[in-house]
């Protein structure tokens, strides 16, 4: 698709989201227009004829003048007047309420798409840098095309009856009019289209800039920070990367400014012809006084409105540029996704997960994270992964849960490849424990029904799934118990050790009631004791259920039923402990390695 097609079809997709999001304040809006549009026409006229009722008055005669005709037009006048006032603090309001209803809508869209799109996504720049343009324009650009669009309508309505007017008057100064508006409207094309360029071209330092403010202002690098004293070096490259950023808007700043200057020129110079050319028409006296003020006036109007609808016009071809980066992003396409037509999901697991010939390769990178491996959970094992940092045991877990597909090969769940089941009802199998899991901001209890949202608040299975992840204690000492805010982000939060973190999201790990657990370095953070308390409640809470454990730590992977030893993405060993470590491969040495 061209170019300027796309943003036409972007303007008219934004005009449709407006629509579909705010549409009562839509229409009030419209009527706001349209009476916006309408009163200068009254104004027109009603100058009109009050500039010739007073020259009538002062051309009559001492002692018989009659100021009658003037007192009966002052009500009128005074009553557009009220009428301005009111339409436009109407449509001030309603301006307000449209853009409040018009955001919270695009804030949902992109809420939805960012939880939709793939996991993949996030491993490229160039998806950030969407992101990021995507995100900065979406709050504000529909709003704008609102107010160019409502602008963009009452300039053409005054336009439209102004011409009117002058057309039956004085049609000479049209193409003064246009002459007039034309330079400012290209020089705002011009300059948006330059501005847009910038942004785009700036977007990954200002990325940069935004990471370095993140690290110097956020609680989880504080200590860091402050025990290496890097903060004084991360200071000055915030301060580089601004300054650089600042150096380059001014600059294009300026130039902005020098290409309005002369586009002012020019509209002023054309509109000082027309002023001569009303003087020219007034000494030859074929104006009154009122002919005079309603086409000074009209001229006026007209040159404003004109202004307005370039400028609108302008505008919004500015907001068709960024608002194209919102559409794009709602238009990335999703591979990881369900069928057209999902097969039902088994009631009952009953052959267990195999991978055959799983490849995978995370997008940019120039290697395999998994090459070939083929293997089989059974139903109800207990099996872990071991391997050196690197070797794809949490790339794994990943194609297990179908957050990514593999490059080659394919995962199957009851012998049917795992592609042909709908991905809310395949992830809803597995309670998962990541190694980078989530710590919300939330009460206590919130972070634990966070894993399970169908159970209620107060639900007894809260209490089990926080007993069986050992977080009774954690609980117990907070001061308002499971109703605690976790965390500083928010007023009364209570901040936990790692440890604690990580138990209550063990325990929301817990709550979820899928068949498949899968633990991601679940005990990394708890001493051994508090370890060894976990892994006898996983094995009494998940008897006949298929556990997946990712660890380093020797007690964990010796109570599973079998281990898998990873080396470089490939699947190198399987069996049980004692068997391996006869065996004398990769396993043997790594436990020799973490035995001394």
């Amino acid at each position: 698709m061209k170019p300027e097609n796309k943003r036409l079809l972007h303007l008219c997709q934004a005009v449709g989201l407006v629509w579909e999001s705010a549409r009562g304040w839509t229409l009030l809006q419209g009527a706001a227009v349209m009476a916006q549009g309408l009163l200068p026409i009254a104004t027109l006229y009603l100058t009109r004829r009050v500039v010739d009722a007073v020259g009538q008055f002062l051309a009559q005669p001492a002692g018989q003048k009659d100021p009658l005709p003037l007192f009966t037009l002052l009500p009128w006048v005074a009553g557009v007047a009220v009428a301005g006032w009111i339409f436009r603090a109407w449509s001030n309001v309603v301006a307000e309420a449209q853009a409040d209803a018009v955001s919270d809508h695009v804030q949902g869209a992109l809420q939805k798409k960012s939880t939709e799109i793939d996991i993949a996504y996030y491993e490229t720049s160039t998806y950030h840098n969407q992101m990021r343009m995507a995100q900065s324009e979406a709050m504000s650009r529909p709003v704008s095309i609102v107010r160019n669009l409502a602008q963009l309508g009452s300039g053409a309505l005054v336009l439209g009856s102004v011409t009117g007017v002058l057309w039956l008057s004085q049609g000479f100064l049209l193409p003064v009019l246009l002459a007039a508006a034309l330079p400012g409207a290209l020089a705002r094309v011009r300059n948006s289209r330059q501005w847009h360029g910038w942004r785009v071209r700036h977007s990954e330092p200002e990325r940069q800039a935004g990471y370095l403010h993140l690290l110097l202002t956020s609680f989880p690098f504080a200590k860091e920070i402050r025990l290496l004293g890097t903060g004084g070096e991360l200071r000055r490259r915030f301060a580089a990367l601004r300054g650089s950023l600042r150096r380059s808007r001014l600059g294009f700043v300026r130039r902005r400014a020098g290409t309005e200057i002369v586009a002012d020129v020019v509209s002023a110079c054309v509109v000082l012809v027309g002023l001569g050319l009303i003087y020219l028409r007034m000494a030859g006296n074929r104006m009154t006084l009122g002919d005079l003020a309603l086409l000074y006036g009209g001229f006026q109007k007209g040159k404003t409105a004109f202004s307005s609808v370039l400028g609108s016009l302008a505008a919004l071809y500015e907001d068709s540029l960024f608002i194209s980066h919102f559409y794009d992003f709602l238009g990335l396409p999703q591979r990881v996704h369900s069928p057209a037509v999902p097969r039902p999901l088994p009631q009952r697991i009953e052959q267990g997960i195999r991978l055959e010939h799983v490849t995978f390769r995370y997008p940019g990178c120039a290697t395999d994270a998994l090459k070939d491996v083929t293997a089989e959970i059974r139903v109800g094992e207990h099996v872990a992964l071991v391997g050196e940092n690197g070797s794809g045991k949490t790339t794994l877990v990943k194609l297990l849960c179908r957050l990514y597909d593999p490059t080659e090969g394919r995962v199957l769940l009851d012998g049917i490849d795992i592609r042909e089941y709908a991905l809310e009802d395949l992830r809803g199998l597995f309670s998962v424990l990541f190694q980078d899991f989530v710590r919300y901001q939330m009460t206590a209890e919130e972070n634990v029904r966070m894993g399970h949202l169908a159970v209620p608040p107060g639900d007894p299975r809260i209490a089990e799934a926080v007993r069986r992840a050992g977080a009774v204690p954690v609980i117990e000492r907070l001061p308002q118990g499971s109703q605690t805010p976790l965390g500083r982000l928010f007023k009364d939060g209570m901040e936990l050790s790692e440890g604690q973190w990580q138990r209550m999201a063990l325990a929301r790990a817990f709550l979820r009631p899928g068949p498949i657990l899968m633990l991601d370095e679940p005990t990394s953070s708890l001493d051994a004791k508090a370890e060894r308390d976990l892994l006898e409640s996983v094995a009494a809470g998940f008897q006949g259920k298929t556990v997946v454990v990712v660890s380093h730590r020797l007690s964990t992977v010796r109570m599973a039923d079998r281990i898998w030893v990873l080396s470089d993405g490939r699947l190198v060993e399987s069996g049980g402990h004692d068997a391996l470590v006869r065996a004398g491969g990769d396993y043997a040495r790594l436990f020799a390695l973490r035995a001394t």
